[in-house]
């Protein structure tokens, strides 16, 4: 159960994290003027696309992922 948590909050911040960069991108090209996009060669039409293309969607982590594993300092004790 706890396998289960620790993958959906790491899933969670994944994804956040994500969507945090695609927006920070989106809003910077959006600053833009239209002659500044131009010149790199965008329109206004394509700043979307570019930012979700920019980053990679980050992969979904699964309970199985996460191993526990005892101490070794607390063998023979325990």
């Amino acid at each position: 159960m706890i396998n289960k948590i620790r993958a959906f909050v790491a899933n969670v911040k994944a994804s956040l994290e994500y969507r945090s960069s695609v927006n920070q991108t989106i809003k910077e090209l959006h600053e833009l003027s239209d002659k500044e996009l131009w010149d790199i060669g965008i329109t206004r039409g394509e700043i979307f696309d570019i930012a979700t293309s920019s980053y990679t969607k980050p992969k979904k982590v699964k309970a199985d992922d996460y191993r526990v594993t005892a101490n070794d300092n607390l063998k023979g004790f325990v």
